[in-house]
């Protein structure tokens, strides 16, 4: 590495290289008479400090900012694809005595629009009540039973798009491990209402993601911002690989919030990690590669009325 500087006095040129060359000391000193350069030198050395003085910061600032408009476009390309789910159904249950009686139930959750065909998936265990009550026990009247299993029959699906745009859905696949529902509007409605679906395409999803890599969550403020587009700054904090790939970020901040990289990739979507049919409480964003998968598998489900 070689480093150079003018004396003041205007007659030398020094130059000091390390490593040193073979047979030379461990700060080697060479000095070039070259008066004749020292005007130039001057000079560009001024100009050098001067550019750096003014223009480095605005450089800073240009980089800080492109993260800040790469987010902002994001959230504008995709709101459209971002819905709020309403599900109300009935909540039925077994027990090791006398079933519980059945309670209706009405979730609202962050859904994300991944089809032409308007297929939204959502976080599973946020829309169905019945997800972990097997082997909890509940009291009825003065006794205490355990309960066996438990189901949500659907009874009704609102899907509410950015536009004002309300259509009616179904749930057609269920992956309760995965965390993962599909909900398929109504194709009749859509046909009546010219909707054209915006979506996020999961085939394109970001293979090379890794930790430490700046991404972006996209989501829908509550009712009191009137489900206003929304998004978070953040990074892929850890990738859990097991049976599924899992990341694990900042930006996935809660149920159904999809998370992309900066560059417009989507990363995946986040759900809760289910363990031994229990919901642990604890967020991942499930990998859109493992979404598409199920989403192909939802849709030949949807073929069966």
């Amino acid at each position: 590495m070689t480093f150079g500087a003018f004396e003041p006095t205007g007659s030398h040129i020094f130059v000091f290289g390390f490593p040193p060359s073979p047979g030379e000391p461990l700060l080697s000193l060479k000095v070039l008479v070259s008066a004749s350069f020292l005007p130039i030198m001057k000079t560009l050395a001024l100009i050098l400090a001067v550019t750096t003085v003014f223009f480095a910061p605005a450089a800073f600032g240009e980089l800080e900012e492109s993260v800040e408009v790469k987010a902002r476009q994001l959230l504008e390309a995709h709101k459209g694809s971002l819905v709020v789910i309403t599900a109300k159904g009935l909540l039925k249950a077994k027990t090791s005595g006398e079933p519980l009686p059945d309670r209706e139930q009405q979730r609202r959750t962050l859904g994300i629009t991944i089809g032409d065909d308007g297929l939204v998936v959502v976080s599973n265990s946020a829309i169905d009540a019945a997800v972990g009550l097997a082997g909890q026990q509940a009291q009825m009247n003065e006794k205490v039973v355990t309960i066996q299993s438990a189901t949500t029959e659907f009874a009704d699906v609102e899907i509410s798009y950015g536009d004002t745009t309300l259509l009616r859905g179904r749930v057609v696949r269920q992956d309760v491990e995965a965390d993962v529902a599909f909900i398929l509007p109504d194709a009749a409605e859509a046909k009546a209402l010219g909707k054209k679906f915006e979506k996020v395409d999961l085939s394109q999803f970001a293979a090379t993601a890794e930790a430490a890599d700046r991404v972006v969550g996209l989501s829908r403020s509550s009712a009191v911002y009137g489900y206003m587009p929304t998004l978070v700054l953040g990074r892929i904090t850890g990738v859990f690989r097991g049976e599924r790939t899992y990341f694990v970020t900042d930006a996935g901040s809660a149920q159904g919030v999809p998370v992309f990289t900066l560059d417009g990739k989507p990363v995946g979507v986040t759900v809760v990690r289910i363990i031994d049919g229990q919901p642990s409480g604890v967020l991942g964003t499930l990998s859109a590669g493992s979404i598409q998968v199920m989403a192909n598998l939802a849709r030949e489900a949807a073929k069966t009325p």
